[in-house]
């Protein structure tokens, strides 16, 4: 799995994404590198974690065909410009981000054609990185699905949680820290 043609990867995410911006053209960048340094063989041995909800997301997205309703494309709220590739044969994993810095120095008109033609030593920086996923974690199936204690809903691969000040549980995030939403009347 690697990226041969940039451009024509690119395209692919600006239709997808919506419109042309620096943030498709580095997405395009830091796949290429991670699915470069993770070398995967096929995409069931890929997993995917961006650190942010930007445009830089979608391009990863389409670059490596990772999904979320796959589970091998995860989303880590850091707001960074970074992402992080695991091979799962060989466990390896790569984390490939923006030299710091970098986004203030070329945000300019040319910043988008800049981004896709500059070495990646002048672009990017990546580390090889260990990455402890659980098997509930894994793409697949639901390894475990309990009803929350509080609403009733299930929930999946152990995303739930004990109160430790009552000790109630099983008991949703929701539940247990407080939903993002409130109910409307």
């Amino acid at each position: 799995m690697l990226i041969t043609d940039v451009r024509e990867t690119l395209q692919r995410c600006i239709d997808y994404h919506g419109h042309f911006c620096a943030g498709q053209s580095l997405g395009v960048r830091l796949a290429k590198k991670g699915l470069e340094l993770a070398a995967p063989e096929d995409l069931k041995d890929l997993i995917v974690f961006v650190e942010n909800d930007r445009c830089i997301a979608d391009a990863v997205l389409i670059a490596t065909g990772t999904r979320l309703g796959r589970r091998n494309l995860k989303y880590v709220d850091y707001g960074r410009m970074a992402a992080t590739f695991i091979n799962l044969k060989n466990n390896v994993a790569w984390r490939v981000s923006l030299i710091p810095g970098e986004k203030e120095k070329n945000s300019g008109p040319d910043a988008k054609e800049y981004v896709l033609t500059v070495p990646d030593e002048e672009l990017l920086v990546w580390k090889k990185v260990k990455v402890n996923l659980k098997k509930e974690e894994l793409p697949g199936k639901p390894l475990r699905t309990v009803p929350c204690s509080k609403c009733g809903e299930k929930v999946f691969d152990g995303k739930d949680f004990t109160d430790p000040a009552t000790g109630e549980g099983p008991l949703c995030k929701a539940c247990l820290q407080g939903a993002y939403y409130e109910e409307a009347e």
